[in-house]
């Protein structure tokens, strides 16, 4: 899986005016990796202000998350971000540690992830089954329609079958047996899912605007002809 990261190019000023272009190509590599350096902070500046608003690059709102709770998404990604610059008129916008990258791909560009048991215990860790339930397994077995037998009040006779709070389920069951029961519940099996795809929606973060990239190109250009004029 790649990296992602934003590539800035100072040798293709192609919405420029020719005097402009010009002023541009005639930067020497030093002045060339400073402007580099300064677009990379901005477009670093951007990401962050994208990830705060929870907006992708074109102004749209990031797609929610799936299990629709509300703490914004990727607010990890704005932390971490680098500029490296590549030769003499090439730079990466990208972040320092892998895994962060990995991460902010897959989000960037919408690529589906797949886990197994095993690959999930590493991420996450083996949970402690013998805490309580949590509130996510209460709700879930409630909405399975969850009911335990329960013996009749009056005379004697057959237990029933009575639905119960998630407070109920909170403070009578543990994480393994109510994952036990919601396995038993949805497939009929007491081995869990071995393997299973989670899917992630586009969410562009890392990048400009339209209207930002014009603003780099004119500040790379004005920066071009200060620096001729200088000399």
């Amino acid at each position: 899986m790649a990296d992602p990261d934003l590539r800035i190019d100072t040798d293709k000023p192609s919405r420029l005016k020719l005097a402009e272009q010009i002023d541009v190509l005639t930067m020497s590599p030093a002045q060339s990796r400073k402007l580099l350096k300064k677009i990379g902070t901005g477009v670093r500046k951007d990401t962050r202000e994208n990830v705060k608003a929870q907006r992708t690059v074109t102004g749209g709102p990031m797609p929610p998350r799936a299990d629709k709770k509300k703490r914004r998404m990727m607010r990890k990604m704005s932390k971490g971000m680098v500029t490296r610059l590549i030769g003499e008129h090439n730079a990466v916008v990208t972040w320092k540690n892998g895994g962060q990258a990995k991460v902010a791909d897959r989000h960037h560009r919408g690529i589906d992830e797949n886990f197994t048991a095993r690959k999930a215990a590493k991420v996450y860790g083996t949970p402690n089954y013998g805490k309580p339930a949590t509130p996510a397994q209460a709700k879930s077995l409630n909405q399975e329609g969850y009911r335990r037998r329960t013996a009749r009040k009056r005379g004697k006779g057959k237990a029933v079958l009575k639905r119960v709070s998630q407070k109920w389920i909170r403070e009578n069951m543990t994480v393994g047996q109510a994952g036990l029961v919601l396995r038993l519940m949805r497939t009929d099996s007491r081995k869990g899912k071995q393997q299973w795809t989670i899917k992630v929606p586009e969410r562009p973060i890392l990048g400009a605007s339209p209207e930002s990239a014009d603003i780099y190109l004119t500040a790379m250009a004005q920066e071009a002809l200060q620096q001729i004029k200088r000399k």
